[in-house]
């Protein structure tokens, strides 16, 4: 059953679901989630930096933290202004600030170190984070027009499968010789392998070659996860890594069939 996506739920959707990768959502997450915890300790440094000598020495370095954080957002997310940052996505800052403790009393300062840690593992977080892609800026103007065609994209792509599949990158070494002869091209050479677990319309053997050679040294750096769009003939029409196929996902619904851990096919009522 392909669902049709309503568009004014995608228009509402936060600026990351709409838009951004799996990785970029991480991103953007991460530095809410810095942006946070250096408000709270800038609050929580004004608060107490006349009430107690021994905090505000503790805390008497916030503004260069404030620098590296603001350095950190230039570099991943392409803007410094932490209130646009936090207006990105309201839910996702609303959350976020639910797990952050409040402070209150000036004389606690384990409970400042916590907080100070783990804004100091929020940072890390950051400071390894995969850049976004475009401005958020750029990210926020999706109009109307473009989430439609986008859409009819999508159901476009489905409505020219005759199958798709849920698969996982396998090891084809795995297999038995028979699985290989059975299931694989003569000419296929690569290592890896897709083992399709469940699909929608027609369906597929267990497992399929895959529609790009991975090598042993690119393996780590392959997605683990893809949708695959196939031709009646068996050819592939498209591959899409399980941070891209969210929409495709949400449009295809209930799975036609699966694969048991036997290797049994089963068709879903």
């Amino acid at each position: 059953m392909i669902s049709i996506i309503p568009l004014l739920g995608i228009l509402s959707m936060p600026v990351t679901t709409a838009s951004f990768s799996g990785s970029e959502r991480r991103t953007l997450q991460s530095a809410i989630s810095s942006a946070l915890y250096s408000e709270e300790i800038h609050r929580f440094y004004q608060q107490c930096k006349q009430a107690d000598t021994d905090l505000a020495d503790a805390v008497s370095t916030p503004d260069n933290q404030r620098s590296k954080l603001q350095q950190l957002l230039q570099q991943k997310v392409h803007s410094a202004d932490i209130q646009y940052l936090l207006n990105a996505d309201p839910k996702l800052t609303a959350d976020l600030k639910q797990n952050i403790l409040k402070l209150k009393d000036c004389a606690d300062t384990v409970a400042f170190q916590t907080l100070q840690d783990s804004y100091d593992l929020a940072l890390f977080s950051l400071e390894i984070a995969t850049p976004l892609s475009k401005p958020l800026s750029d990210k926020s103007s999706v109009s109307a027009s473009q989430v439609k065609q986008a859409q009819q994209q999508t159901l476009a792509l489905i409505e020219s499968s005759h199958a798709i599949a849920w698969a996982n990158v396998a090891d084809r070494q795995q297999l038995s010789a028979v699985q290989q002869a059975n299931y694989l091209h003569p000419d296929y050479q690569g290592r890896y392998v897709f083992k399709v677990q469940h699909g929608w319309r027609g369906n597929t053997g267990h497992y399929l070659g895959m529609h790009i050679f991975v090598s042993d040294v690119d393996i780590d750096k392959t997605a683990k996860q893809w949708l695959i769009f196939l031709d009646k003939n068996g050819h592939f029409i498209n591959a899409l890594e399980a941070e891209q196929a969210s929409d495709h996902l949400k449009a295809l619904q209930n799975t036609d069939w699966r694969y048991d851990v036997h290797g049994n096919l089963h068709r879903n009522k």
